[in-house]
């Protein structure tokens, strides 16, 4: 296996580690319900907006956790200088890990699962291509395109990171099926 591709499998194994603390976080914040809806925190969503982000509300709770993690993931460019690459890696890993972070909250939720999100209607997330929410699918595509676009990898880097993309999707639904309570 080249250097690329063992690297870009060892950051997916590394995502799923973080995505699954993640997960279970907000499994005991939230609950069973998602969105925080039962959190004493703000909402704003106008129909337009609902419309445009799949029918989910701007709330104070996920703003301030979205802007944490946004810098958490940017940390190694305040240390370690800006690159091209370092700016593609820590934004494009971001990305990847909302969609398979909010995948596991289903996943190893007691009051869902990976089969209730397929079947059941989720108000959070209005559209879905098989099952899956089509943010999900955004999540991957934007992050490949942010790779793409702002580092230019030659085709082994960019073979190691579609790498991390496949282990940490791979590993998110078995792994959460073997240890779900």
């Amino acid at each position: 296996m080249s250097p690329e591709l063992l690297s870009g499998a060892a950051e997916g194994v590394y995502l799923f580690v973080l995505c699954h603390i993640l997960a279970r976080v907000e499994i005991h914040i939230e609950g069973a319900h998602g969105w925080a809806v039962n959190l004493p925190t703000w909402r704003w969503g106008p129909k337009w907006w609902l419309d445009a982000t799949n029918g989910k509300e701007l709330t104070g709770y996920h703003v301030w956790l979205t802007l944490f993690l946004i810098g958490m993931f940017h940390l190694p460019l305040v240390f370690g200088g800006f690159s091209r690459e370092l700016l593609a890696k820590c934004s494009s890993s971001y990305l990847m890990i909302t969609a398979a972070w909010d995948l596991q909250w289903f996943v190893w939720n007691p009051h869902w699962g990976f089969e209730a999100l397929r079947a059941r209607e989720v108000p959070w997330f209005r559209r879905k291509i098989g099952g899956l929410p089509v943010d999900y699918f955004m999540g991957y595509l934007v992050a490949g395109a942010v790779t793409a676009l702002i580092w230019r990898p030659g085709l082994e880097a960019f073979a190691g990171r579609a790498a991390a993309v496949l282990v940490l999707s791979v590993l998110s639904i078995p792994a959460a099926r073997l240890t779900r309570p």
